[in-house]
């Protein structure tokens, strides 16, 4: 019997060895014992291929004897045979490479190893991006690179992109970074956050010179998924959400806004308007349509705030040709009914070896993003719904006993909202790019990239017409006619850049050598039509309307760009490292004699840790590199000067033009004719930023806790303005070098991983300290518009007013002090200083009030993990930052047209001296911050903010085996969703400077995730 058992065995044992089995794990780091996600693991024999997950664990099906490939950034790669008889899970440590030199960050045309960096760098990568319930890169990239200062003052769906702005305001124009998606120059607009790999920011001249002309405000190269060998891998990533308000005005009931009403007329001596009888039945509500109390914001903030996304992917391939597919569609229904957005992307990446000496890749992405607001027959835009619910006392109705809505001098909100008006705009991006790689001899490649992209913008604008009636139903206020505005644009850019580089060692010294060319032709062209007096709201395309006032205009142009770049690195035994780079644009925009710009940098490294001395202390500082830099760079974007019908006067600044419908009439009859109305400077060139930095890197206990800091001077020179000219100058004035500026300051970041059994935990800051100010105005200034100037060592755009003492308590102190205007001054009015002691309060005693651009951000980023258990939050905020509010937020007394809000109930009385808010005015114009600007009303806007916060659980590995899923993770994520600040409670501290509330606001969202992978 024992025999004939061991026979059966023995017969059981081949069989067994054949079949695959379940071979699960965790992958960890050797030096520290983290958990490390996203490790590739590859059965050698069959390329099957799995990823690990957030807990380092993975389970793959393989046989007894293959072999497992574990693969990680950063660390040197390990085999593991498959035992015949697993004895519990795999534990596989992966070794760091030395100093993870095989790490590399992307930079201009190339990539380079993280420690041979001499520039200054900020890198994202996807795990920073992923599961937030963000709608574009902008504002993903808030508060995760220090120096690079994001805000975000709209939440409306489609149309919420922050502005960014790196190592400050860097001109008085256009200050926007230069965005490169895979090589070729674009927009943040073109890509689906999913599919970002990673996002560098070259923040200083000696990392950004190589894209020389337009790189002055900084560069941000963006890297999207490529396939990876093995076999296809599927994820499927998802979200739902809603989302709500982060803050909304605080406006009082109409029994307070009769009250404070009355209030305002006794203070200018005029009889009040209500009786208390009136402001009763405001207060108890016993006649609603005669002394309503509307609440006008419930009214329109009743959009669904429903949002959703999704996101599959399939990525794959073999060693020759390796693949990545997309697709994502994200949906985004507003807080107000009628404005919603939809986004739909498709990505299709693929590289190819055609032979062991050439490569071939190509990126293809597509992009339809529509958006729908509503709009108003009054202004025709959106915001001026916003501004009028913010406007309309809550003494008006909604609507009459008789079905017609209430309404003010301009008409109603809630009569636009719900009107057949609307503005729809479709947004195309067609994205495609093709590069090759000959290796031409070894170390020597050549590379030339062809790339297209095509922008097609569609509006379709439909104002209805309204005819408001009174509460007998007699017609009053008409606002009309209807009209319709049919506008279609086109931007196509074609690149076309060759790029040869030759890497070589001699011994200890390593050098490599870059040079390219780069041109670069851009045609924009758009139609508008429009046509008026519809018969009905029902029609709403153009040939359904009369001619008679019809309107046909077009509009194109054509710029180039002209390239030749170059780049050396050397390093001796990777402890001294140099690096040059030199760049030669020419403009189309400029004339010939000053199209031309040439703009170098160099920048040098020296990693003191390599030294022999240093040994001793490896343990405790194991990186350490000082770096420096200097360089400088270029713009020619005044794509933001434009003249008063929108064109764009940056195109051809250079060169005279005319303009038609310059008529004249000749013995009574008007002739057609053109006339030049645009001055011209055809001495005009480059700005030129030039940019010192200095900076340190280091990495303490093995790279567990490391620090970069660095320290800049950054002067931007003959900046491209718009300089004011005397009025007989007759024509638009003409664009000149006329200015300079400087940005200066000191930035740091810091990120510490450990763990202490299966608990892992990690924290990052960032922080940067920027001082911007005004250094030339060509002899003008200061440049004032609204409560915002331009002026010589003061921050660009900073708030200008008056410099408020206080609050006049007695009359006494009213007759002593200096004359004011603005109605008849008494107790509780505003006090102004007088700055040139003349006795006379006017324009020549406005002075500096403080700058809506933030002295200091920062960004804090905390994990915690356990058991497939993991917790992110990330905090971001602001600091040395000022904020202004003025009219219809600030609140306002009326009969209708304004209504108070909570800050006027500490307002000055005779029974209450007040300091915190003055007596109420009316048509007095002393103490109104939109009339008068004034320090008074210049708040702290400092803030710190929960952007995101993340609780995630991945389903253990044993549980998929049976379904064959790779990893499953469900998580919630909410974005925005505490704040504090000192700002007003109701105003989120990063509206515009000046609000005025015609701004969607900013939203808080909340939503819960799957992710999955096949």
């Amino acid at each position: 019997m024992t025999k004939r058992l061991l026979c059966f065995l023995l017969f059981l044992l081949p069989l067994y060895a054949l079949a695959q089995v379940k071979i699960s794990g965790v992958v960890r780091s050797q030096a520290d014992r983290t958990p490390l996600e996203g490790v590739t693991v590859v059965v050698k024999e069959t390329q099957t291929m799995v990823l690990s997950g957030k807990d380092g664990h993975f389970s793959i099906a393989a046989k007894p004897g293959q072999t497992l490939h574990f693969s990680y950034v950063g660390f040197t790669a390990q085999d593991v045979s498959v035992p015949a008889t697993p004895d519990g899970p795999l534990q596989v440590q992966l070794p760091e490479t030395k100093e993870k030199l095989n790490e590399v960050v992307v930079v201009g045309y190339g990539t380079q190893k993280k420690v041979n960096l001499t520039g200054a760098v900020g890198v994202v990568t996807a795990a920073k991006l992923q599961d937030r319930p963000v709608t574009n890169v902008t504002n993903a990239l808030q508060g995760t690179v220090s120096g690079v200062t994001v805000v975000s003052s709209n939440g409306q769906p489609g149309k919420d992109n922050g502005t960014i702005r790196v190592r400050g305001i860097g001109t008085l124009n256009n200050s926007d970074p230069m965005v490169v998606v895979d090589g070729i120059i674009s927009s943040m607009n073109d890509v689906n956050p999913n599919d970002i790999e990673s996002i560098s920011v070259l923040k200083d001249a000696a990392s950004a010179a190589i894209y020389g002309s337009r790189a002055a405000n900084g560069v941000i190269l963006i890297t999207t998924k490529k396939g990876k060998k093995g076999t296809a891998q599927v994820q499927y990533n998802m979200y739902v959400g809603q989302q709500k308000a982060t803050r909304l005005p605080d406006f009082l009931p109409s029994w307070q806004a009769a009250s404070l009403y009355n209030e305002t007329l006794q203070n200018e001596g005029k009889p009040i308007r209500y009786t208390d009888e009136e402001i009763q039945k405001f207060k108890d509500g016993s006649d609603p349509y005669n002394y309503p109390n509307t609440d006008w914001l419930g009214l329109f903030y009743k959009g669904s705030g429903f949002q959703q996304n999704h996101y599959a992917s399939v990525n794959g391939g073999t060693d020759k040709t390796q693949y990545m597919f997309s697709l994502g569609y994200y949906d985004q229904d507003g807080i107000v009914k009628k404005s919603d957005a939809q986004r739909y992307t498709m990505r299709f990446n693929l590289d190819t070896r055609v032979t062991d000496k050439f490569r071939v890749s190509a990126n293809l992405a597509y992009t339809y993003n529509p958006v729908n607001e509503p709009s108003n027959p009054y202004t025709g835009d959106f915001s001026q719904l916003f501004r009028q619910i913010n406007r309309i006392s809550p003494i008006i109705p909604y609507k009459y006993a008789n079905g017609h809505y209430g309404y003010i001098g301009d008409g109603s909100p809630m009569a636009w909202l719900e009107s057949p008006s609307f503005n729809h705009l479709a947004a195309n991006y067609l994205v495609g790019n093709t590069t090759a790689d000959l290796e031409i001899v070894k170390g020597l490649h050549l590379r030339p990239t062809l790339g297209y992209r095509l922008i097609t913008d569609q509006n379709k604008k439909f104002l209805s017409d309204i005819q408001y009636y009174n509460a007998q139903g007699t017609p009053t206020l008409y606002q009309g006619p209807n009209s319709l505005t049919d506008h279609d644009d086109q931007t196509r850019v074609v690149t076309l850049q060759g790029v040869i580089d030759y890497g070589k060692t001699w011994g200890d010294h390593n050098f490599k050598i870059l040079g390219g060319y780069s041109q670069e032709y851009t045609k924009y062209s758009e139609l508008e039509g429009y046509r008026k007096g519809f018969l009905n709201n029902s029609l709403s395309e153009l040939n359904a309307g009369p001619t008679d006032g019809q309107k046909a205009t077009g509009y194109g142009y054509e710029v180039a760009l002209q390239s030749f770049f170059g780049r050396v690195n050397y390093d001796y035994k990777g402890k001294y490292l140099l690096e040059g780079n030199l760049r030669y644009d020419a403009s189309s925009r400029f004339a010939s004699d000053n199209r031309w710009g040439l703009f170098p940098s160099v920048s040098a490294g020296w990693r003191v840790s390599e030294e022999s001395f240093f040994e001793p202390l490896k343990n405790t500082v194991s990186n350490l590199k000082v770096r420096a830099s200097w360089g400088q760079l270029g713009n020619q974007n005044l794509d933001a000067i434009v003249d008063a019908d929108g064109n764009k006067l940056g195109v051809y600044p250079y060169i005279t033009s005319v303009s038609a419908g310059q008529n004249y009439s000749f013995n009574n009859t008007i002739a057609a004719g053109v006339a030049p109305t645009k001055g011209a400077n055809a001495a005009i060139t480059w700005e030129t930023t030039t940019e010192t930095d200095f900076g340190i890197d280091a990495g303490f206990l093995h790279d567990a806790l490391n620090v970069s800091a660095d320290y800049f001077i950054k002067n931007t020179d003959n900046i491209l303005l718009n300089v004011p000219v005397s009025s007989t100058y007759g024509l638009t004035a003409p664009i000149q070098n006329a200015g300079s500026v400087q940005n200066k300051g000191f930035e740091i970041s810091a990120d510490y991983h450990n763990h202490v059994g299966d608990f892992t935990y990690s924290v990052g800051a960032n922080t940067a300290f920027i001082r911007n100010k005004v250094t030339d105005l060509h002899g003008t200034g200061p440049i004032i518009s609204g409560v915002t100037y331009k002026q010589v060592g003061e921050p660009i755009n900073s708030f200008y007013g008056y410099q408020a003492t206080g609050i006049f308590q007695t009359q006494d102190e009213v007759d002593k002090h200096a004359t004011q205007s603005g109605g008849k001054i008494a107790p509780g009015d505003i006090a102004y200083k007088d700055q040139n002691n003349d006795g006379v309060i006017d324009g020549n005693d406005r002075v500096y009030l403080g700058s809506y651009f933030p002295k200091m951000t920062y960004g804090i980023n905390l994990g915690l993990g356990w058991k497939g258990i993991d917790v992110s939050a990330f905090f971001q905020g602001a600091a040395g930052v000022k904020g202004y509010v003025e009219g219809e937020v600030l609140g306002q007394t009326s009969n209708g047209a304004g209504k108070p809000t909570s800050a006027l109930l500490d307002r000055w009385t005779p029974e209450n001296h007040s300091t915190a808010f003055p007596r109420l005015w009316s048509t007095y114009t002393q103490n109104d911050a939109l009339q008068t600007p004034s320090s008074f009303w210049v708040r702290n806007a400092n803030y710190l903010r929960l952007k995101n916060l993340q609780i995630g659980y991945n389903l253990p590995a044993a549980w998929l085996h049976a379904v064959r899923l790779q990893k499953v993770r469900f998580y919630y994520s909410g974005q925005n969703i505490w704040t504090h600040t000192a700002f007003y409670s109701w105003i989120d501290p990063e509206a515009p400077a000046g609000e005025r509330g015609y701004t969607y606001p900013q939203v808080k969202v909340n939503t819960l995730g799957l992710n999955v992978t096949f």
